[in-house]
């Protein structure tokens, strides 16, 4: 842990270990770990390698436990939950543009926007590893108009089944 004007600061992608996992498509991925203290507890915390493209962003998957928590328990419980969202696919490519598939669910993470190129908005959604802008968002939903739905928010270190 780094201390900066009293505030504690950790760098996953710096101080982590590596981890290759494959999905079940077969596609190899790059994790960066690493357990540190955060708040109440130790956060493991597992950010994506990748190699950065426009519409590329990486997943970052946490589990927060008590200061008595076993790490390597706590590790197994993150490796098992990257491997539970590489396994799930919610978009689709149609006609050259990413769209919800046939399940009609989405999970992702809430994410800060740093390129405003393509969106005048400072937040944007990380689905499947790939960077949604509200905009995007909004046209992906269009096809929808007249449904029902549901919204939940979950904390980082929540599952969300």
């Amino acid at each position: 842990m780094k201390w900066v004007d009293g505030v504690g600061t950790h760098s996953t992608l710096d101080e982590g270990y590596d981890f290759f996992i494959t999905d079940k498509w077969k596609k190899k991925y790059h994790f960066k770990i690493s357990t540190f203290e955060g708040g109440p507890g130790f956060i493991s915390e597992a950010i994506e390698v990748i190699d950065k493209k426009k519409d590329n962003e990486p997943r970052i998957i946490n589990v927060l436990n008590d200061f008595d928590s076993d790490v390597e328990k706590s590790e197994l419980l993150l490796k098992a939950k990257i491997k539970r969202e590489i396994n799930q696919r919610h978009l689709k490519s149609e006609d050259g543009y990413l769209q919800i598939n046939d399940d009609w669910q989405l999970r992702g993470k809430i994410s800060g926007n740093d390129n405003m190129t393509d969106t005048e908005f400072n937040t944007m959604f990380v689905i499947d590893g790939k960077r949604i802008t509200i905009e995007h968002f909004l046209k992906m939903i269009e096809p929808f108009g007249g449904f029902n739905f549901k919204f939940k928010i979950f904390d980082p270190s929540d599952d969300i089944e």
